[in-house]
């Protein structure tokens, strides 16, 4: 989908709401995502600054990495947009949260995690059972994390082949993300009468589609759950 500036403050309006579609949030942050790889933090603030309809402000500097905006909705609400950029991958999460949440630093364990993160990009799949557990840790939700974002928890299962469903599932379990525990074992148990996750994908999409709506709404912060469970 391409965004001006409408289309960008209708899902800003629509998350804020809480009533934006799994498929609309994706959508506005891979937007932002790509604008982010393309101009950097700086070409993110410029597009919010671009909208009539918010007054974003940088709530933090624009370092290479990390960088968070800000702007009211209501008295009580307000909207987030938390950019991560390093040299092979970037992020982009868009959140509506009270309006006295504190958000004047980026959280730490986030860079901790997409650090690690980028070190294991590229990484070929006979090497993942060979993974230190903090590594693996990271790897089984950042690749959740990753699919979903990009085409909904079908889209995981299927390139997956569901290879990794068992571990991620009982990783979950054990940082306290059992909302996003459940929604998984949901989405894997559709395929339980078609013969492969893409079957189950396409003969299920409705419901697929309900599953990642309730993972956006699942408000667990995977990434700082699992920096706070790493093995030392």
């Amino acid at each position: 989908m391409t965004y001006g500036g409408v289309e960008a403050s209708d899902a800003f309006a629509s998350i804020a709401k809480g009533s934006a579609s799994f498929q609309a949030r994706a959508d506005l942050e891979n937007h932002l995502a790509w604008v982010l790889r393309t101009g950097g933090p700086e070409g993110v603030w410029d597009l919010l600054r671009s909208l009539p309809d918010y007054d974003f402000a940088a709530a933090t500097g624009l370092p290479q990495h990390e960088a968070r905006f800000v702007a009211s909705y209501t008295n009580d609400l307000r909207i987030v947009v938390a950019t991560f950029l390093g040299p092979h991958s970037s992020s982009v999460n868009v959140t509506a949260e009270p309006a006295t949440s504190s958000a004047a630093e980026p959280d730490s364990r986030h860079r901790t995690f997409y650090e690690i993160w980028e070190s294991l990009l590229g990484l070929p799949e006979s090497a993942v059972s060979k993974l230190d557990p903090r590594r693996k840790a990271v790897f089984l939700v950042a690749l959740l994390e990753a699919e979903v974002m990009n085409g909904g928890l079908g889209q995981y299962l299927s390139n997956t082949d569901g290879t990794h469903l068992e571990a991620t599932i009982g990783w979950l379990g054990e940082i306290g993300a059992t909302k996003t525990a459940s929604i998984l074992t949901r989405a894997a148990a559709l395929a339980a009468d078609h013969g492969s996750f893409l079957a189950a994908w396409e003969s299920n999409a409705r419901e697929f589609e309900l599953l990642d709506d309730e993972f956006m709404d699942a408000d667990e912060d995977l990434a700082g759950l699992t920096v706070d469970a790493l093995p030392k």
